[in-house]
């Protein structure tokens, strides 16, 4: 029997061999420049949503968080995440289809990903317990009485 946590594992493995395979077979034009460039793209604009999407769900959703909670936290980690893989996954991206034979292309993402899923996790964190705190999405602090049954608050251990 496969764990939740060891699904997640399978799902990523497969995800970054896969993505770094389709990315290596596609968009390989004369200009060596314009096939890179194509593939930063690509991995950006179509890839990193999903997989930021699919981590931040599957964590809210794996720590017993309701659909709407799940949607929050989307909404909480992704636009910034999203932001911040800019800074990082084009040059490795890059670097990987410029200096990296394509059999170790997975790997030395894989290296560079515990160091991004380790970010992923803290925002995470801060997310979950910015929900502790303010609540809802779009609530503020002043907006939300944690104190009432129909909205208590959960308490999160640091």
């Amino acid at each position: 029997m496969v764990s939740d946590h060891m699904l997640g594992v399978k799902v990523f493995i497969t995800n970054t061999l896969g993505r770094f395979m389709f990315l290596n077979n596609h968009f390989n034009y004369s200009s060596k420049i314009l096939s890179i460039a194509t593939k930063v793209v690509v991995n950006q604009v179509i890839f990193t949503p999903l997989f930021n999407t699919y981590f931040f769900g599957m964590q809210s959703l794996l720590s017993g968080d309701s659909l709407p909670e799940v949607r929050d936290r989307i909404m909480r980690t992704v636009p910034i995440s999203m932001v911040n893989s800019c800074k990082l996954w084009p040059a490795v991206t890059a670097f990987s289809f410029t200096f990296i034979d394509p059999q170790y292309r997975s790997i030395f993402a894989g290296v560079i990903a515990i160091g991004w899923q380790t970010y992923l996790t803290i925002l995470n964190r801060r997310a979950e317990i910015q929900e502790s705190i303010e609540g809802p999405l779009g609530n503020t602090l002043e907006e939300v009485d944690l104190t009432t049954p129909q909205n208590p608050a959960r308490k999160i251990e640091a």
